[in-house]
């Protein structure tokens, strides 16, 4: 895990996807969508217990980022495909994350935007909800998840036990976090695909006095 596909050519979106438990696992996943090609590569995946401090810290001796999400993101920029937004769980974003101002600055400084996404009104959704979104991917071939090692075979085998099986599952953190990719994908490649809007300026009429300080040689 934690290998970008070779080739993954622009237009491309690159996401993390969380889902926080303050007593059960986490479910946090590095997404990456091909807008050519529609399809979705699962880059890394972590299934298990952690704080908000695991997820992201902030160390002031050193003066330095620390966690999960700080680590894939700069695994992400030095493999050319950088992390641009993260979407966590509405209510777990504004309680483990948002209250703390080294999170409000990590966005910042690494230009990545948290989204926080409202499960309980569209998770049952009939044309958004994870029931109508989840197997149209996996239908058409264009979900592609690593198997190279038994780690990485073993955190897909937990999401793929999910998918087929869900609602009737005892957990649903892996399919809640993927769910939330697809759910936001359309607004996320609308970003990515936007063209390039010109700078803007802002026009105001010189002063008499500004105009003299330009031509020094002349009086207003």
């Amino acid at each position: 895990m934690g290998v970008i596909p070779q080739g993954l050519t622009k237009p491309f979106v690159s996401v993390v996807t969380a889902d926080p438990s303050p007593s059960k696992f986490w479910s946090v996943m590095h997404w990456a969508y091909h807008v050519p090609t529609e399809q979705r590569f699962l880059i890394d995946h972590y299934r298990g217990k952690m704080g908000a401090n695991d997820f992201l810290d902030w160390y002031s001796t050193s003066g330095t980022f620390g966690g999960l999400l700080e680590d894939w993101w700069q695994r992400s920029v030095k493999q050319k495909v950088p992390i641009t937004h993260v979407i966590v769980e509405q209510n777990a974003a504004q309680r483990f994350l948002m209250q703390y101002e080294h999170v409000r600055n990590w966005q910042r400084l690494r230009g990545v935007r948290l989204v926080g996404h409202n499960t309980t009104s569209n998770k049952t959704d009939a044309q958004y909800g994870v029931q109508a979104l989840l197997p149209q991917a996996y239908r058409f071939g264009r979900v592609r998840l690593p198997t190279g090692d038994n780690q990485s075979r073993g955190r897909s085998m937990a999401l793929v036990n999910e998918v087929t099986k869900w609602p009737e599952t005892s957990t649903e953190d892996c399919v809640m976090a993927q769910w939330f990719f697809e759910f936001n994908l359309r607004n996320l490649v609308n970003a990515a695909t936007r063209p390039a809007q010109p700078p803007r300026f802002q026009h105001r009429h010189m002063t008499a006095a500004e105009i003299a300080k330009l031509s020094p040689g002349r009086t207003a």
